[in-house]
């Protein structure tokens, strides 16, 4: 029962913050002083590239994609997966990013950095515990060659 509270508060939590992010970028007037055109072309490029990866994402977790934090079949090593954890997560948090770029909204990033952010993370780590417990052994040799969020770099490793 616990663990599918914490599902239902990250789940809250992340629709809360993708609002709070939507809201503050379209209702508050304190915009950034970035060419409108400039920041709509930026936005769209860091939403496309935020959503392509999250559907590179779905396309190597198959029928794993739609669902709880709970893991379901085999260890994807595949596709983003080679190089983070949670590529879902990385994607969904540049889109939310290009909203308020988009709109030029210092607020909204604001909003991104310190709501959205901090909601993947909690469900990232959630997502990490499900698992190492559902994978055992594999979990800790995949975990230390891949990134949380982005990718090891060779001099972190």
């Amino acid at each position: 029962m616990k663990e599918a509270r914490r599902e239902a508060i990250a789940s809250s939590l992340t629709i809360s913050a993708a609002l709070a992010v939507c809201g503050v970028s379209f209702l508050l007037d304190v915009r950034l002083s970035i060419d409108p055109v400039v920041a709509k072309a930026l936005g769209a490029a860091l939403v496309a590239m935020g959503m392509g990866m999250v559907v590179w994402s779905a396309l190597h977790l198959k029928g794993s994609f739609f669902g709880a934090v709970q893991p379901l079949g085999e260890l994807v090593r595949s596709g983003p997966y080679r190089f983070v954890r949670h590529p879902v997560y990385l994607g969904f948090t540049v889109a939310m990013a290009g909203i308020p770029v988009a709109t030029r909204s210092f607020m909204g990033l604001l909003v991104s950095a310190v709501f959205f952010l901090p909601a993947m993370v909690y469900r990232a780590r959630l997502e990490d515990a499900a698992l190492a417990k559902r994978f055992g052994s594999e979990w800790p040799g995949y975990a230390a060659r891949t990134g949380f969020l982005l990718p090891r770099w060779p001099w972190r490793r």
